[in-house]
């Protein structure tokens, strides 16, 4: 069997397994030794919300074969589970990095769109309360959990950080500004069955069929609501996530810098989602999905703390971007 190593996966492994006489599949694995809290036990949630969804959403999700556990010479106990190979699949991210056509960006989107709305088709009963309870666990916990680290302490320090040039404020000095803003426009409290990590590099999408198909589902979310599987869309789409994460990037003490390519089909796709949501939501219901879209780089943090500590730095540096951005947008429009 032959295993080809597949983008995917901050502390797991994702193969696609092929050769002698089998039919191709994909495999994940992960480590039961090293790293559990953000290894092991994301993979696990990954899987057991496969396979409820599996069952409520047929043909959404590439279909569970098996899971168990073995032993890799290298890494020691591993568990694994085996999917569904999805044949001439590209993610949704690579689709609109290589094409810039309205049309074919459209009809992604409106497969897209299908796709959601059977998932967001049922409503769940919920209150506000949910809110503090988000923002202390993926939020304040998370930038906790790297206090530890000698780099992350010494640049939380910093009252301000400079983003590409831009002096802002901290994202750990703005948390009161933060949570009021938070607890002042979430007023949308229906929750439903959420991916719960729907970035773009988490949709695979067959253009020839015109088929979505989505993948590594995450079950930590505190909050199933639309407005946060919308903030992960933006995650991708305009704080441009995937750019950011696969290239370079320069530290100097409080300062932090990077230069993405142009991708004007990304772009668009910002523009036609983004009318979407805002012709679907409130003024109140697109400033806590930009709140949300700013918590994803927090919530990242313990993550990228175990395989890219400058990405660690750079992902805090900019969810404090983006909520001064936020900040002032407020302040022209004379919002407190």
């Amino acid at each position: 069997m032959r295993k080809t190593r597949l983008k995917g996966g901050s502390l797991s492994g994702t193969y696609l397994c092929e050769g002698d006489g089998i039919q191709p599949f994909v495999r994940k694995d992960v480590s039961l030794v090293h790293n559990r809290e953000y290894g092991f036990q994301r993979w696990y949630s990954q899987l057991k919300r496969m396979q409820r969804f599996s069952i409520l959403f047929p043909g959404v999700f590439p279909d569970l074969r098996t899971y168990g556990m073995l032993q890799d010479p290298v890494h020691g106990d591993m568990a694994f589970f085996d999917m569904e190979f999805i044949p001439n699949a590209v993610t949704v991210q690579e689709f609109l990095m290589q094409t810039a056509d309205h049309a074919r960006i459209d009809r992604m989107f409106a497969a897209l769109r299908q796709v959601m709305a059977r998932m967001h088709s049922t409503t769940i009963a919920s209150t506000a309360a949910p809110m503090a309870l988000y923002i202390y666990e993926e939020i304040e916990q998370k930038i906790l959990a790297c206090q530890g680290n000698a780099r992350f302490s010494e640049f939380y320090r910093y009252p301000e950080v400079v983003f590409n040039g831009q002096t802002v404020p901290g994202l750990g000095a703005s948390l009161t500004e933060f949570k009021k803003l938070a607890t002042t426009c979430y007023k949308h409290t229906a929750e439903t069955f959420t991916h719960g990590n729907l970035t773009l590099e988490n949709i695979l999408y067959q253009p020839e069929q015109n088929r979505i198909i989505f993948i590594d589902p995450y079950e930590e979310n505190i909050i199933d609501s639309v407005l946060a599987e919308y903030s992960q869309v933006y995650q991708s789409c305009n704080s441009k996530y995937e750019l950011y994460n696969s290239a370079g990037v320069t530290i100097e003490e409080n300062r932090v810098s990077c230069d993405i390519a142009a991708a004007p089909g990304l772009d668009y796709f910002n523009t036609i989602f983004s009318d979407f949501v805002r012709a679907h939501h409130s003024a109140d219901d697109m400033v806590i999905i930009r709140l949300l879209e700013i918590s994803q780089f927090a919530r990242m943090l313990p993550f990228k703390m175990a395989i890219d500590q400058d990405k660690m730095l750079f992902f805090y540096a900019l969810g404090s971007h983006l909520f001064h951005v936020l900040r002032e947008e407020r302040a022209r429009k004379g919002q407190a």
